[in-house]
This record gives C-alpha cells, structure tokens and sequence, in this order.
C-alpha cells in the first residue's frame, strides 16, 4: 500500500506559522499567556469548521519561582540552581544539613540508616521514582545534577489531581537541580575529604489550585458515531517551541487536511488540547478521562498523542513508541511515509497517557528522537523516559530549557514527522475496518506471564494463565475478520481492547490512575519476583500471595472473557 495524497499536501510553510504563533508566548500552564495560545487555537480550528468546545477544572499546579544553594563548609560557595513543579516550598531561611552522595538516586542507591539530616545529592533528571526514594528516607532535601543545562521537570509521582488515598505520596522533599559543573565542584568536595560538606537548600516554589483550559474539537464522521482521539499538550516550559508548539502545529495543520476530506470520514476526529501537563502531572489529560468516561470507554477507538516533533537532528524515528496491538499499523504508516521500519517499543507511563483504565489503544507519542548518547546521564534519563530504547536518545538538549525555541525545529523534520501523523489520522477515521492486531498483545501476556511464573519460583502458579494467553493468540491468528462483517470486526476488535488494555497497562484498573512510575506488562503480576525471594512461611508472604492470587484473577477474567468474544465471533461466521 503507498501513502495517500494527504501526505503530500502536508504543508511546511503552514506548520511553521503555527509554531511561531504558539510559540511567541511562555505557556505556564492556567496563565494568562498560555490562554493567547488556546485562543488561536480555538479560532483556528474554528475556522476550519470544527465544533471547538473550551472547558475549565481545577488542577494542583505547581512551577519553579526562586531557588538558592549554598555551600557553607568546608568552603563558602553560592551554586546556580533551579527548583521544580510540584516540589514543596522550604521553611523560610531553606534547610541546612549534611551532604550526601546517592548515585542515581534510586532506591537501591541510600545506604541503611537514619538519613534525616541529609541532603543528597544525585546524578540525571529529577524522576518521580527519585522523589519516592527521597521521600521513603526522610531527607531534609534533593540536588539533582543535569548537563550542561538545568532541565525543568515535575517531581510528583500522583498522576493528575491527588485523591486522598494519593495525596500523602506528593512530594515532601524540597528539591533542585543544578548544572554538571556545578554538581562535579561538589562531588569533589565529598571526595577531597576535609570533614562533612554542608549545604543550605532554599526553594520557594509556586503550587496553588489553579483554574486549567481545555480545548476540544470534533469533526464528526459519516458511518459511525465512534471517533479518534488526537492530542496533545499546549503548557510549556518557557517558549517551547519544541515541546509543544511543534505538536500542537502538527495537530492543527493535521485538522486542516481531515476538514478538507470531512465527507470521505467514516469515523469521526476530536482534537484535544491540554493544560497542566508539565506543571500538574498530566492534570488536564487526568481530568477529561475522569469527567468524560463513559463517552471515552463507548466512542473512543484509538488514543494519538503528539509530542515534541519536528526537531533538528530527530533522525530516529525506529522507535516511536506504540502498544503491541497498534504496532503493525503503526510500522505500516511508518515504512510507506517515511521510509522507516518500525521496531516494537512499548509505549511508556508519559505523555498524557490518561485512558489506559478506558481500554483505548494508543499509537505514537514522541515520535521522533535524538540518536542515543551513552555519555550524557540526561540522555540516559531521557530514554528511560520514553519508555527505554536501543537507539533513541530523547529529545535534545534543549529539552526543558530557556533554549527550547524555534531555532531547534527543523521544516524538513517537522514536515516528515506531521506527514506520519496525517495519513496516521486519515486512515484510522477512513478505513472501514479497525487497524489493530490483539494476537500479538496475547503473545506479550503469554511471554510476561512465563517470566512472573518463573519468578515466583513455586510460590504461584502461572502456567495455566499463560496457558489461556496462548490459547487466545492461536485463536486470534486463526480467525478471519473480513467473514464476519465490518461492523462485527469493529465491534470485536474494540471490545478486545476494553478487556486487553487495562490488565495489560494498569495496576489499579479502569477507573483509578496509577503513580508515574513507570510500567511493564501486566503491572498488577510484577511483584511475583519479591514473592519468589521471600520465605514462603513469612507473614509478608502470604499476604502478597493473597494479593497476587486476586490478580491472576483479574488476569484470567479478561483471557477467558477475550476467549469467549473470540469464540462467539468464529461461530456466527
């Protein structure tokens, strides 16, 4: 199959007058500033013919506003320092204490022993399994040694607005990151050894219940009532012309060519524009799952995110991230636009993934990245950002920075990577059938599964479990869609991801949201290793053997509940 025309009407000239239109403005996210942003993109999709509808909710919002770091022994030193979003505030006159070395910060990196007048001092980006870490040992406060450039991140862990049972684990550790020089000056003061190295951490962050925009906009389809989810993030860190001016030119340049083709949709196309993603942890993204559930788990056939496109030296597009059902469709669009062959890499716990719980597959998120550079520990952090690749590197230096401005996009890159996403939209709104393959997502079940099993080393039995996924992949690859009508195929394949998806992607289910930790394939399973070291006859034993028991559950309910839609689909063709 060669692309379509769509492809080639795909403007570069159009997208770069978006990106400056976005761009000129620094877009903290419920400021007056980032509300010009909404405004032309509300006009212009308007324009288009779009029925934009523009809502308000409130949201934890936090940003860096001062930040100061001192060395007051064994010499004097003032360090350049930056703050984060969500990091509490410091008594006033900041906190004193001990500096400490952690590695990089993870848990496995503190050594034992009460550590309560720290302050440690860590290697890479500020990443919500660092802050966890922080938090469990009840340090006085966190520096974080970036590059060459201090990287603006949020800390928190809680996945949009805290519930109560989620509230407690927001960040309790003041936090601030400095530069590699910087960091190095004081790793060599521990290293030269002239008695304990102390440290004042003052950080005066801004963190208030703020109002957040969204912005939607439909195009309704001609056959069905379904539509796809295309989104993306319009907060930024200072100009962000990257991240994400470049994504939300791509998405209106994108709504440009499908308004033009309104007649040919058979499902429709809503376009959503969040708030509260770098500064609320996905708040925006968060809240619209939550408000609009029902709609989202009935209607919704695909999730398509945009982020941080376009950039100058993103030659690395093997990698963009997919789930296994979405991955063949994926590596096809990919192969006919952009001469690439896709390699399977599972879609990580970022970028305004907010409708796992939903069932909603999802193709794409940062499609583009920097080739890998071992040598940077940003780099690295990146990747594992990203969801961890063999040869992505992340998204540039100027990630996060004062230097994310639109000498760093480059047209050609920018034209090519909203290509992808044009005939990407056009055929999952046009093509009769749905594009998504479940046999493979059976495969990974039955894979994972294998090693859980394995893992637990006698303590549970995962035999029969991976026994069903297997089952259910020979079933899948054996059965023939286009016997049993487009719609039945339809309704099939959505129904496979509204049982797959949340056992596949979440811990907690459809209609909670976990922490932004991080995930593996059947999360809710993951713990069988630590079941396997313990002693069988311990109390923390049996009560994570009770607790995986009734995951297995959950797990085998959605294989035989797949099994039999699969069955009853066979006998009716």
């Amino acid at each position: 199959m060669t692309a379509h025309a769509i492809v080639d009407e795909v403007s570069a000239e159009r997208l770069g007058a978006h990106n400056r239109a976005i761009a000129q403005w620094v877009r903290l996210s419920g400021t007056p500033d980032e509300a010009k942003a909404f405004d032309y993109i509300a006009e212009t999709l308007a324009g288009f013919g779009y029925d934009v509808r523009r809502l308000r909710h409130p949201a934890l919002v936090g940003y860096p506003q001062r930040a100061s770091l001192e060395v007051l022994a064994p010499v004097r030193l003032s360090i350049p320092c930056n703050g984060y979003s969500l990091s509490p505030a410091t008594p006033t006159g900041g906190v004193e204490g001990e500096l400490l070395a952690v590695g990089g910060g993870q848990e496995a990196d503190y050594p034992p022993g009460p550590l309560g007048d720290k302050i440690v001092i860590s290697e890479g980006l500020a990443m919500p399994p660092k802050t966890v870490a922080a938090d469990r040992h009840g340090v006085l406060g966190q520096i974080h040694i970036n590059d060459e450039h201090i990287h603006e991140m949020c800390i928190s862990p809680v996945w949009g607005t805290p519930t109560p049972e989620t509230a407690p684990l927001l960040p309790r550790t003041p936090s601030v990151a400095t530069t590699r020089e910087w960091g190095d000056r004081l790793l060599a003061l521990l290293a030269e050894g002239h008695g304990p190295v102390r440290v004042r951490l003052d950080t005066q962050p801004f963190m208030a219940w703020t109002e957040l925009p969204i912005i939607t906009a439909d195009l309704p389809g001609t056959v069905e009532d379904r539509f796809v989810l295309f989104s993306g993030h319009v907060d930024s860190w200072h100009y962000g012309a990257m991240d994400n001016g470049s994504a939300n030119a791509t998405q209106l340049e994108v709504a440009q060519l499908l308004a033009a083709r309104r007649g040919e949709l058979r499902r429709g196309v809503r376009l959503a524009f969040w708030s509260g993603h770098s500064h609320g942890r996905y708040a925006s993204s968060c809240w619209y799952a939550d408000q609009h559930w029902h709609e989202l788990h009935e209607r919704c056939v695909c999730h398509v995110n945009v982020d941080s496109v376009g950039a100058v030296g993103a030659t690395v597009l093997e990698e963009a991230p997919t789930m296994a059902e979405t991955f063949g469709f994926g590596r096809e669009i990919l192969r006919e636009v952009a001469g690439v062959e896709l390699e399977y890499k599972r879609i990580s716990r970022s970028s305004d993934q907010s409708f796992w719980g939903h069932g909603i597959p999802t193709l794409f998120a940062a499609l583009s990245e920097q080739p890998r550079d071992d040598s940077s520990a940003t780099a690295r952090a990146m990747a594992q950002l990203l969801g961890g690749s063999s040869r992505g590197g992340g998204l540039g230096w100027w990630w996060h920075t004062t230097e994310d401005t639109l000498d760093k996009l480059d047209p050609e890159n920018l034209r090519r990577d909203a290509r992808v996403y044009a005939e990407a939209m056009r055929r999952l709104c046009v093509d009769e059938r749905l594009p998504f393959d479940y046999a493979p997502v059976a495969d990974e079940f039955a894979a994972a599964l294998d090693r859980y099993h394995e893992a637990a080393r006698g303590a549970l039995d995962l035999s029969g479990t991976a026994a069903l996924a297997r089952d259910l992949g020979e079933r899948l690859r054996g059965l023939d869609l286009a016997q049993g009508g487009i719609d039945a195929a339809n309704d099939l394949t959505m129904a496979l991801g509204r049982l797959l998806v949340p056992v596949n992607y979440t811990r907690s289910g459809p209609f909670e949201h976990d922490l932004a930790l991080g995930v593996v394939p059947i999360p809710g399973l993951s713990e069988a290793a630590r079941l396997g070291a313990l002693d069988p006859s311990s109390p923390d034993s049996r009560f994570l053997a009770t607790k995986l028991v009734r995951e297995r559950n959950r797990v085998e309910h959605a294989l035989r509940a797949a099994l039999k839609l699969v069955d009853a689909f066979a006998s009716r063709t």
